[in-house]
Protein backbone atom coordinates (compact mmCIF):
# COMPACT_ATOMS: atom_id res chain seq x y z
CA UNK A 1 0.00 0.00 0.00
CA UNK A 2 1.61 3.12 -0.91
CA UNK A 3 0.47 6.86 0.17
CA UNK A 4 1.95 10.05 -1.44
CA UNK A 5 2.17 13.52 0.08
CA UNK A 6 2.16 17.03 -1.57
CA UNK A 7 5.15 19.17 -1.33
CA UNK A 8 3.52 22.41 -1.17
CA UNK A 9 4.15 24.51 2.31
CA UNK A 10 1.36 24.18 4.00
CA UNK A 11 -0.28 21.98 1.29
CA UNK A 12 -1.90 19.19 4.08
CA UNK A 13 -2.44 15.96 3.70
CA UNK A 14 -6.25 16.35 3.57
CA UNK A 15 -5.44 17.77 0.28
CA UNK A 16 -4.85 14.80 -1.64
CA UNK A 17 -8.03 13.50 -2.18
CA UNK A 18 -7.30 10.17 -4.29
CA UNK A 19 -5.58 9.14 -0.58
CA UNK A 20 -8.92 8.61 0.46
CA UNK A 21 -9.55 5.59 -2.08
CA UNK A 22 -5.96 3.49 -0.44
CA UNK A 23 -6.29 2.16 3.00
CA UNK A 24 -3.91 3.74 4.63
CA UNK A 25 -3.62 7.99 4.65
CA UNK A 26 -1.26 10.25 5.17
CA UNK A 27 -0.12 14.60 5.06
CA UNK A 28 2.64 16.99 5.10
CA UNK A 29 3.68 19.72 6.59
CA UNK A 30 6.88 21.81 6.93
CA UNK A 31 8.39 21.22 10.41
CA UNK A 32 11.68 22.97 11.41
CA UNK A 33 14.29 21.18 12.42
CA UNK A 34 15.73 20.96 15.67
CA UNK A 35 19.09 20.40 17.63
CA UNK A 36 20.28 16.24 16.57
CA UNK A 37 22.26 14.18 18.76
CA UNK A 38 23.60 10.71 18.30
CA UNK A 39 21.82 8.05 19.52
CA UNK A 40 22.79 4.07 19.84
CA UNK A 41 23.03 1.78 17.43
CA UNK A 42 21.34 -1.69 18.75
CA UNK A 43 22.09 -5.03 17.21
CA UNK A 44 18.19 -5.41 15.01
CA UNK A 45 17.42 -5.54 11.36
CA UNK A 46 14.44 -4.17 9.55
CA UNK A 47 13.06 -6.36 6.43
CA UNK A 48 12.92 -4.27 3.76
CA UNK A 49 9.90 -3.30 1.95
CA UNK A 50 9.92 -3.52 -2.50
CA UNK A 51 11.18 0.35 -3.47
CA UNK A 52 13.60 1.69 -5.99
CA UNK A 53 16.93 2.73 -3.05
CA UNK A 54 19.64 4.80 -3.19
CA UNK A 55 22.64 4.64 -5.27
CA UNK A 56 24.95 2.54 -4.46
CA UNK A 57 27.08 4.27 -1.15
CA UNK A 58 24.56 5.50 1.26
CA UNK A 59 24.97 5.07 4.36
CA UNK A 60 22.75 3.00 7.04
CA UNK A 61 22.09 3.80 10.66
CA UNK A 62 19.94 2.03 12.79
CA UNK A 63 18.11 3.08 15.98
CA UNK A 64 15.78 1.33 18.68
CA UNK A 65 12.84 1.67 16.16
CA UNK A 66 14.31 2.62 12.49
CA UNK A 67 16.32 2.06 10.10
CA UNK A 68 17.58 5.08 8.24
CA UNK A 69 19.49 5.24 4.75
CA UNK A 70 20.84 8.45 3.49
CA UNK A 71 23.69 9.51 1.25
CA UNK A 72 25.75 11.58 4.80
CA UNK A 73 26.26 9.51 8.17
CA UNK A 74 25.30 13.11 9.23
CA UNK A 75 21.66 12.91 7.39
CA UNK A 76 21.17 9.55 8.43
CA UNK A 77 22.03 10.05 12.16
CA UNK A 78 19.84 13.33 11.89
CA UNK A 79 16.95 11.82 10.41
CA UNK A 80 17.36 8.96 13.02
CA UNK A 81 17.01 11.34 15.91
CA UNK A 82 14.05 13.13 14.54
CA UNK A 83 12.24 9.72 14.10
CA UNK A 84 12.89 8.32 17.67
CA UNK A 85 11.69 11.33 18.89
CA UNK A 86 8.59 11.67 17.08
CA UNK A 87 8.11 7.78 18.36
CA UNK A 88 8.81 8.85 21.96
CA UNK A 89 6.13 11.81 21.67
CA UNK A 90 3.55 9.56 19.79
CA UNK A 91 3.71 6.66 22.41
CA UNK A 92 3.74 8.84 25.49
CA UNK A 93 0.73 10.89 23.48
CA UNK A 94 -1.29 7.55 22.73
CA UNK A 95 -0.27 5.87 26.42
CA UNK A 96 1.09 3.12 24.06
CA UNK A 97 4.37 2.27 26.85
CA UNK A 98 4.08 -1.09 26.69
CA UNK A 99 3.18 -1.97 23.02
CA UNK A 100 6.37 -3.05 20.78
CA UNK A 101 7.19 -2.78 16.91
CA UNK A 102 7.71 -6.54 15.68
CA UNK A 103 10.73 -4.44 13.55
CA UNK A 104 11.91 -1.17 12.88
CA UNK A 105 10.25 1.19 10.20
CA UNK A 106 12.79 1.84 6.99
CA UNK A 107 13.27 5.84 6.67
CA UNK A 108 14.90 6.02 2.66
CA UNK A 109 16.21 10.00 2.74
CA UNK A 110 16.40 10.51 -1.32
CA UNK A 111 18.93 13.82 -2.06
CA UNK A 112 16.33 15.68 -3.38
CA UNK A 113 12.97 16.11 -5.25
CA UNK A 114 14.52 14.78 -8.53
CA UNK A 115 16.33 11.84 -7.08
CA UNK A 116 12.82 10.97 -5.08
CA UNK A 117 10.48 11.50 -8.26
CA UNK A 118 12.90 9.52 -10.22
CA UNK A 119 12.77 6.79 -8.10
CA UNK A 120 9.17 6.30 -6.94
CA UNK A 121 7.59 7.72 -10.17
CA UNK A 122 5.61 10.17 -8.12
CA UNK A 123 4.43 13.22 -9.09
CA UNK A 124 6.61 16.67 -8.89
CA UNK A 125 4.09 17.92 -6.47
CA UNK A 126 4.61 14.64 -4.27
CA UNK A 127 6.57 15.61 -0.69
CA UNK A 128 6.96 11.92 0.79
CA UNK A 129 4.76 8.50 0.47
CA UNK A 130 4.56 5.41 2.52
CA UNK A 131 5.69 1.73 0.77
CA UNK A 132 5.27 -1.22 3.32
CA UNK A 133 6.17 -0.46 6.54
CA UNK A 134 8.65 2.64 5.12
CA UNK A 135 8.30 6.12 4.58
CA UNK A 136 10.66 7.53 2.18
CA UNK A 137 11.51 11.22 1.70
CA UNK A 138 13.86 13.69 0.44
CA UNK A 139 16.07 16.00 2.66
CA UNK A 140 13.79 19.06 3.50
CA UNK A 141 12.00 21.09 5.94
CA UNK A 142 9.15 19.71 5.29
CA UNK A 143 10.41 15.87 5.33
CA UNK A 144 10.13 15.93 9.81
CA UNK A 145 6.40 16.28 9.44
CA UNK A 146 5.52 13.43 6.88
CA UNK A 147 7.60 11.25 9.12
CA UNK A 148 5.74 12.42 12.16
CA UNK A 149 2.52 11.93 10.35
CA UNK A 150 3.59 8.82 8.88
CA UNK A 151 5.57 7.26 11.62
CA UNK A 152 2.09 7.68 13.59
CA UNK A 153 0.15 6.08 10.79
CA UNK A 154 2.42 2.67 10.92
CA UNK A 155 2.27 2.59 14.39
CA UNK A 156 -1.58 2.81 14.66
CA UNK A 157 -2.25 0.52 12.25
CA UNK A 158 0.36 -2.37 13.70
CA UNK A 159 -1.23 -1.57 17.01
CA UNK A 160 -4.80 -1.85 15.95
CA UNK A 161 -4.13 -4.86 13.21
CA UNK A 162 -4.84 -3.38 9.11
CA UNK A 163 -8.32 -4.63 9.64
CA UNK A 164 -9.05 -2.78 12.06
CA UNK A 165 -6.99 0.31 11.23
CA UNK A 166 -9.74 0.19 8.21
CA UNK A 167 -12.60 0.41 10.16
CA UNK A 168 -11.04 3.47 12.31
CA UNK A 169 -9.94 5.97 9.66
CA UNK A 170 -11.22 9.05 12.03
CA UNK A 171 -9.18 8.35 14.68
CA UNK A 172 -5.99 6.88 12.28
CA UNK A 173 -6.01 10.50 10.38
CA UNK A 174 -6.89 12.56 13.65
CA UNK A 175 -4.10 10.99 15.75
CA UNK A 176 -1.92 11.26 12.94
CA UNK A 177 -3.16 15.85 12.02
CA UNK A 178 -2.70 15.66 15.99
CA UNK A 179 1.01 14.83 15.62
CA UNK A 180 1.76 16.57 13.06
CA UNK A 181 0.78 19.87 14.78
CA UNK A 182 2.81 18.38 17.62
CA UNK A 183 5.95 18.67 15.63
CA UNK A 184 5.30 21.66 13.54
CA UNK A 185 4.59 24.98 14.62
CA UNK A 186 3.46 25.64 11.01
CA UNK A 187 0.89 22.47 10.77
CA UNK A 188 -0.29 23.66 14.17
CA UNK A 189 -1.16 27.19 13.11
CA UNK A 190 -2.08 25.64 9.81
CA UNK A 191 -4.59 23.56 11.00
CA UNK A 192 -6.25 25.33 13.78
CA UNK A 193 -7.16 28.12 10.66
CA UNK A 194 -8.80 25.58 8.94
CA UNK A 195 -10.54 24.90 12.19
CA UNK A 196 -11.20 27.95 12.79
CA UNK A 197 -12.85 29.01 9.38
CA UNK A 198 -13.97 25.62 7.95
CA UNK A 199 -15.01 23.36 11.22
CA UNK A 200 -16.63 26.13 13.31
CA UNK A 201 -19.42 27.40 11.09
CA UNK A 202 -20.60 23.90 9.81
CA UNK A 203 -19.03 20.97 12.20
CA UNK A 204 -19.70 17.57 10.48
CA UNK A 205 -21.99 15.14 12.59
CA UNK A 206 -20.05 12.57 14.47
CA UNK A 207 -22.25 10.28 12.54
CA UNK A 208 -20.83 11.08 9.15
CA UNK A 209 -17.34 11.94 10.85
CA UNK A 210 -17.06 8.31 12.05
CA UNK A 211 -18.63 6.61 9.52
CA UNK A 212 -17.84 8.31 6.38
CA UNK A 213 -14.63 9.60 5.14
CA UNK A 214 -15.18 11.86 1.96
CA UNK A 215 -13.98 10.28 -1.47
CA UNK A 216 -13.94 12.21 -4.42
CA UNK A 217 -15.63 15.66 -2.75
CA UNK A 218 -15.03 19.01 -3.34
CA UNK A 219 -11.48 19.99 -1.51
CA UNK A 220 -13.19 22.15 1.02
CA UNK A 221 -15.15 19.48 2.39
CA UNK A 222 -12.14 17.13 2.36
CA UNK A 223 -10.65 19.89 4.47
CA UNK A 224 -13.03 20.02 6.88
CA UNK A 225 -12.88 16.22 7.11
CA UNK A 226 -9.79 16.21 8.16
CA UNK A 227 -9.21 18.95 9.90
CA UNK A 228 -12.55 17.76 12.18
CA UNK A 229 -11.05 14.61 12.96
CA UNK A 230 -7.70 16.02 13.72
CA UNK A 231 -9.52 18.81 16.52
CA UNK A 232 -11.50 15.59 17.96
CA UNK A 233 -8.56 13.65 18.84
CA UNK A 234 -6.60 16.25 20.15
CA UNK A 235 -9.73 17.28 22.54
CA UNK A 236 -10.29 13.76 23.86
CA UNK A 237 -6.67 13.16 24.89
CA UNK A 238 -6.13 16.39 25.95
CA UNK A 239 -9.18 16.14 28.12
CA UNK A 240 -9.36 12.32 28.64
CA UNK A 241 -5.75 12.26 29.30
CA UNK A 242 -3.55 9.65 27.46
CA UNK A 243 -4.12 6.50 29.38
CA UNK A 244 -7.89 7.29 29.11
CA UNK A 245 -7.22 7.13 25.03
CA UNK A 246 -4.90 4.19 25.06
CA UNK A 247 -7.94 2.31 27.19
CA UNK A 248 -10.04 4.01 24.18
CA UNK A 249 -8.43 2.53 21.35
CA UNK A 250 -7.26 -1.06 22.91
CA UNK A 251 -11.27 -1.74 23.94
CA UNK A 252 -11.82 -0.67 20.04
CA UNK A 253 -9.22 -2.96 19.11
CA UNK A 254 -10.99 -5.61 20.91
CA UNK A 255 -14.34 -5.12 19.33
CA UNK A 256 -16.03 -2.84 21.45
CA UNK A 257 -18.51 -0.39 20.37
CA UNK A 258 -17.08 3.42 20.27
CA UNK A 259 -20.14 4.31 23.29
CA UNK A 260 -18.67 1.14 25.33
CA UNK A 261 -15.10 2.19 24.74
CA UNK A 262 -15.60 6.00 25.80
CA UNK A 263 -17.61 4.77 28.31
CA UNK A 264 -14.73 2.37 30.48
CA UNK A 265 -11.89 4.68 28.91
CA UNK A 266 -13.17 8.03 29.92
CA UNK A 267 -15.56 7.11 33.56
CA UNK A 268 -16.95 10.40 34.84
CA UNK A 269 -16.04 12.24 32.22
CA UNK A 270 -18.38 10.58 28.84
CA UNK A 271 -20.81 8.17 28.83
CA UNK A 272 -20.22 7.72 25.01
CA UNK A 273 -19.54 9.30 21.68
CA UNK A 274 -22.51 11.44 22.19
CA UNK A 275 -21.02 13.31 24.95
CA UNK A 276 -17.64 13.44 23.23
CA UNK A 277 -19.69 15.54 20.47
CA UNK A 278 -21.40 17.53 22.50
CA UNK A 279 -18.10 18.48 24.79
CA UNK A 280 -16.39 18.86 21.46
CA UNK A 281 -18.80 21.39 19.88
CA UNK A 282 -18.81 23.66 23.18
CA UNK A 283 -15.00 23.24 23.11
CA UNK A 284 -14.33 24.95 19.69
CA UNK A 285 -17.20 27.34 20.13
CA UNK A 286 -15.24 29.09 23.42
Amino acid sequence: MTIVHRRRVFSPLFLCVSVFLSLLLGGCVPLPEGALAGISKPDIQATEPPYTGLAPGYKTYESAHFMVKAYTSETAVSYSVICEEGYNRVMGDVGLYSFALAKPYNIVVYKDSAEYIKKTGQPSWSGGMSQGNAILVYESQGAGAILAHEMTHLIFNEFMGLANSVDFKWINEGLAVYEETRASVSSKAAYSQRVTSLVEPNPVPFSQMINLAPQGEQTAVVERWYAQVGSVVSFMINEGGTLGFSIFITKLKSGASADAAVAEAFPGLWKNIGDVEKAWLLNIKR
